[in-house]
């Protein structure tokens, strides 16, 4: 089980169990306005493995937290150039939180991975290239 946060006027979590669950949860955070944030709690305990997706149009944000990754790990693709602004800026709730220069991939990758996240019971997903994080959160 997974709890999802990524509505500011939610005032609990939404719980996903099955595919279709994390499916809407996918589909209402990619149709809100600009680069936006969900973060994804195994168990709903934030101490255990999560994982932070972002969704903008064909763009798409990781990051990973887990007993593999404790200072946390950043998805790396590259292949998309930088916005505007100079930087990959996405949303969590309304709070901006800024990620790599090379962080974003597509979002098809990235929904995979959220599924991989949820199938595994909350290990770091596969099929994407990761970047640890120096340091901790």
């Amino acid at each position: 089980m997974i709890e999802a946060w990524y509505d500011g006027n939610a005032t609990e979590a939404t719980t996903i169990t099955t595919a279709a669950d994390l499916d809407h949860v996918l589909d209402a955070l990619a149709a809100l306005n600009g680069p936006t944030l969900a973060e994804l709690y195994t168990d709903g305990d934030p101490e255990k493995s999560w994982l932070e997706i972002g969704l903008h149009g064909e763009r798409a944000s990781l990051r990973y937290v887990g007993d593999d990754a404790p200072n946390g790990a950043y998805s790396k693709g590259g292949t998309f150039s930088l916005p505007t602004g100079g930087e990959v800026l996405y949303y969590f709730m309304n709070n901006p939180r800024e990620y790599p220069d090379d962080a974003e991939i597509a979002v098809d990758t990235a929904r995979r991975a959220a599924h991989d996240f949820l199938t595994s019971g909350g290990q770091r997903p596969s099929g994407v290239q990761w970047t640890e994080q120096d340091g901790p959160l």
